[in-house]
């Protein structure tokens, strides 16, 4: 049973730090997506949802520096993280905010929303633990701070993909699985911030068949409207899935996530039982990115290099239609 574990450990930690990552962001009003495009020529690409015209963004990025993810800013910036540092790109160009200090192998970058009072406007990335390489943990920068710092999380250590809703609820995944959590101020000593946190869906995907792409793991959280939509990644597989995000948050009192084991597996089954599948041909989708505008859930993912093709999914019809193309190799 130890080596079982601990090879689900590996496999996940493994995905996690090589996903995709968050490299997509609708705008506030829906109506644009930026993504970062599977090759890297130093911009990023920014399609018009209606008139389906692609605009390219120039990043002014030391050399040999890509973006690993990226996150929506305030006033119509958008941050970067690439693997030594966080930028912010907006109108005037392309600035450093901040390095990322003890943080290593980075990969996902959240911000926390800025009427969230305790942490607005906070950043978080998952890293590789200085303490224990096999270990991912998250680290935070507070505004103003000129480095990340690492929190303390508690006995959960293959944290990857993240993000927070607009009333900041956090959802991230851990060991390959959909998690709620929470960031509370840590007087032990063990870091800036305590990671908190309850399964809530397990969605991975297991399994050991050579003859497919094996395991699939949550690779990208993005909540939208009444849901949370997921993909999920794993080796020349995919799935674009949705379940319905709980109006408590798991870690109130009550919820049922964690109450015991028999609530929690209520829990879990019910969470189970809201799955919708999106998309299946999830092998070439390379962004991914959700929102809801007016009570429309709308899902943006591409497929494809040359050309890239952009599409979008909508809740209210349940279809799927193409938003753009990028032919450039």
């Amino acid at each position: 049973m130890k080596t079982s574990r601990s090879l689900l450990c590996i496999l996940s930690l493994l995905l996690l730090a090589t996903g995709h990552a968050n490299d997509a962001s609708f705008s506030p009003d829906g109506k644009s997506v930026t993504f970062v495009p599977i090759f890297d020529d130093g911009a990023l690409r920014r399609v018009d949802l209606q008139t389906k015209k692609v605009e390219k963004i120039a990043l002014n990025l030391p050399k040999g520096l890509g973006v690993l993810a990226l996150a929506p800013g305030g006033d119509g910036e958008v941050l970067l993280l690439t693997e030594k540092s966080v930028w912010v790109h907006d109108a005037k160009g392309t600035r450093k905010v901040c390095d990322l200090g003890e943080a290593k192998d980075p990969g996902h970058l959240a911000v926390a929303p800025s009427k969230d009072a305790p942490l607005a406007d906070w950043m978080f990335i998952a890293g590789a633990d200085k303490e224990s390489q096999s270990r991912r943990i998250f680290y935070a920068r507070k505004p103003g701070e000129k480095t990340f710092k690492a929190t303390f999380c508690r006995r959960i250590g293959g944290v990857g993909a993240s993000a927070f809703t607009a009333d900041g609820r956090f959802f991230f995944a851990n060991d390959g699985d959909l998690w709620e959590g929470a960031f509370e101020k840590d007087d032990g000593g063990n870091g800036m911030t305590v990671t908190n946190g309850v399964r809530i869906a397990p969605l991975a995907f297991l399994n050991t068949d050579a003859a497919n792409g094996g395991s699939m793991y949550v690779d990208t959280i993005m909540p939208a409207g009444t849901g949370i939509y997921v993909a999920l990644r794993g080796h020349h597989m995919g799935q674009l899935v949705r379940i319905a995000m709980n109006p408590k948050s798991a870690l109130a009192e009550g919820s049922g996530a964690n109450d015991g084991l028999k609530d929690h597996y209520a829990y879990l089954a019910k969470s189970m039982a809201s799955v919708q599948l999106i998309e299946t041909d999830g092998d070439s989708i390379r962004n991914t990115a959700a929102s809801s505008v007016k009570g429309s859930e709308r899902v943006f993912f591409t497929q494809g290099t040359a050309p890239i093709k952009m599409y979008l999914w909508d809740n209210k019809t349940g279809k799927t239609v193409l938003v753009g193309e990028d032919g450039e190799k």
